[in-house]
């Protein structure tokens, strides 16, 4: 099966302290967080500030080192067999269980670890550590979770307990969805021990072990952080891959650095966007410019303001008299909103506002041709199949649009992520294929109103699954 152009050599599995017998039935992993303890030293607890170093060196450093166990949910065999996922609707529900399961999940053990201690485990690991970042509005448990949700899944897939070493890295969010820029401002000051620590790793781990990345949201910002101060280091490129999920980034900013995030790398950077990703369609509502992980505006400018809004958001597969009914009762609803509650911010306006829209919209966006391209697009590419661009030598894009079951489509993959970071790799039970989206407004009108190119993708087949 077609994936991506890729002919990787990756190692797999799940490498995690087995200090008892009943870790055999938990799913663990480490983690490096930027958070303060806000308990004792011995049983930690981890909120939203943020862990300053006060000395400038190890004993006052920004991070704190652990490994977290949990109880295995009880949820049968990997996503990968049709036979036990004969269908859509048989597989999504089975997401919708393991996503429900996860989401609810507790720690069965939280044990810090020091500086040291963590790192000598690093030196002696031969195998694929695989380092994830989450994004905004979630607490170190709901990060933890996401991110044992990916690592259960790999077990299910046949992983060894000695070739992964899963790594979380997170920084100061309390999970409040208000606190957008508070989480921005946290993130950023997070840049500088991210980056030490990614770089400790790049020397201290065996010549033998491979690095991969996940960042998530917000998250992938530091990803593109850590390329641009790198970029003149002249180090050879510290992970294998990269992932990006949802990347509340700026598309046009990513344009502009995604050389050097892509120097970063020996394989492939991958780039999940969402089509229906409803955060990020409130991130563009707020910062004006499309997002790396939602990268179309269906050619339409969004800007801030209830008329812009109610406008704009309407993708061109509607009639114009749907067009106006829909901004008409957008506006309306911003309206009413601000008239009920001034003192509520814009961001929640937006959010609601998109909310009530996305929900009428979902079904009427697809109107497209038998290969999944628009009717504009296809014209485009007969007159010039040259137009056809990928993202970058080593970027693919690859559209989860529908794959996944909560969070609006802000959520990472992780059933398709668990069989990108196997040996060999695949997809499976998913299939794709080849499609091309409208550059955004910014861009098109730059282009004078027609595109110079058009972005491939890889878009997850929602009709078929693998046979």
């Amino acid at each position: 099966m077609k994936i991506f152009g890729l002919a990787l050599l990756l190692s797999f599995a799940c490498a995690i302290d087995t200090a008892d017998a009943a870790m055999a039935q938990s799913v663990g992993l480490y983690y490096a967080t930027t958070r303060l303890n806000e308990a004792t030293t011995s049983n930690p607890t981890y909120g939203g500030k943020r862990h300053l170093d006060l000395g400038g060196n190890s004993a006052f450093s920004s991070i704190d080192y652990g490994q977290i166990a949990f109880s295995r949910p009880d949820m049968g065999p990997a996503l990968t067999s049709p036979p036990n996922n004969a269908n859509w609707t048989v597989l999504r529900q089975v997401m919708s269980k393991r996503d429900s399961d996860w989401k609810a999940n507790d720690f069965r053990r939280l044990e810090p670890m020091n500086e040291s201690t963590f790192f000598d485990r690093v030196r002696n690991f031969r195998g694929k550590i695989l380092i994830y970042v989450h994004g905004y509005d979630i607490t170190f448990q709901q990060a933890a979770c996401e991110f044992g949700e990916l690592i259960d899944e790999c077990k299910r897939r046949g992983a060894d307990d000695n070739t992964l070493l899963p790594l979380l890295f997170s920084w100061p969010s309390p999970g409040i969805t208000a606190d957008y820029t508070g989480d921005e401002a946290n993130l950023e000051w997070s840049e500088k021990p991210f980056r030490m620590l990614i770089n400790r790793l790049a020397l201290e781990k065996n010549a033998n072990a491979q690095m991969d990345l996940i960042a998530h949201s917000m998250g992938s910002r530091l990803a593109f952080w850590y390329a641009m101060v790198q970029a003149n280091a002249g180090m050879a490129p510290p992970f294998q891959n990269i992932f990006l999920s949802c990347a509340d980034m700026d598309m046009h900013t990513a344009e502009q650095k995604k050389d050097d995030l892509q120097n970063m790398v020996s394989q492939r950077v991958y780039i999940f966007t969402n089509d229906q990703d409803q955060p990020l369609l409130t991130s563009q509502i707020l910062h004006k410019e499309p997002r790396l992980g939602r990268p179309t505006d269906n050619g339409t400018a969004v800007r801030q303001g209830p008329a812009s809004i109610a406008s704009n958001l309407v993708g061109p597969g509607f009639a114009s008299g749907a067009r106006s009914t829909a901004s008409d009762m957008l506006a309306n609803l911003i309206t009413n909103q601000a008239n009920q509650n001034p003192n509520s911010t814009f961001a929640q306006f937006a959010k609601d506002a998109s909310d009530t829209l996305l929900n009428r919209a979902r079904n009427r966006e697809k109107q497209s041709m038998p290969n999944g391209e628009t009717q504009e697009i296809t014209a485009w590419l007969s007159a010039n199949n040259a137009l056809s661009k990928d993202f970058g030598p080593k970027a693919s894009l690859v559209d989860t649009t529908g794959l996944v079951t909560i969070n609006m489509g802000h959520r990472l993959p992780w059933p398709l992520v668990a069989g990108l970071i196997q040996q060999p790799p695949g997809i499976r039970p998913f299939t794709t294929y080849p499609v091309h989206k409208r550059p955004d407004a910014t861009t098109l009108t730059q282009m004078g109103g027609k595109p110079q190119y058009l972005y491939k993708y890889e878009k997850v087949d929602m009709e078929r699954l693998a046979p």
